[in-house]
C-alpha cells in the first residue's frame, strides 16, 4: 500500500445477521468474555459500531457507547492534544 492510496474498505453496522462475526473477533482478540447484554447493547447502538470489512471480507470492528460517567480524562487528553498540533481527523 503506498502512500495516498485508497484502501477499500466498507463500513456496516451491527444487526442481527451479523453480530457473530463480533462475538468471534472478540472471542478471538480480547482475554474477557462478553455477556449477551454486551451484544444486545452493540445492536442498540445505532451508528455507534460498526463492522469494517476489506472487499468484503469482515476484518474489525468498532464499539462506542454514551456513558454519563466522568472518567475522560485519557480522551479528553488526546482530544486537545489533537487540536494543539492541528491534527483533523482521530
Amino acid at each position: 500500500m503506498g502512500v495516498g492510496r485508497e484502501v477499500a474498505i466498507s463500513l456496516d453496522g451491527v444487526r442481527d445477521k451479523n453480530v457473530m462475526l463480533l462475538k468471534k473477533l472478540n472471542t478471538a482478540i480480547f482475554p474477557v468474555r462478553y455477556n449477551e447484554k454486551y451484544y444486545a447493547d452493540a445492536l442498540a447502538s445505532g451508528k455507534f459500531t460498526k463492522l469494517a470489512y476489506y472487499s468484503d471480507i469482515f476484518v474489525g470492528s468498532i464499539a462506542c457507547r454514551m456513558e454519563k460517567k466522568k472518567g475522560t480524562k485519557l480522551l479528553n487528553h488526546v482530544l486537545e492534544l489533537c487540536l494543539k498540533k492541528y491534527i483533523p481527523e482521530i
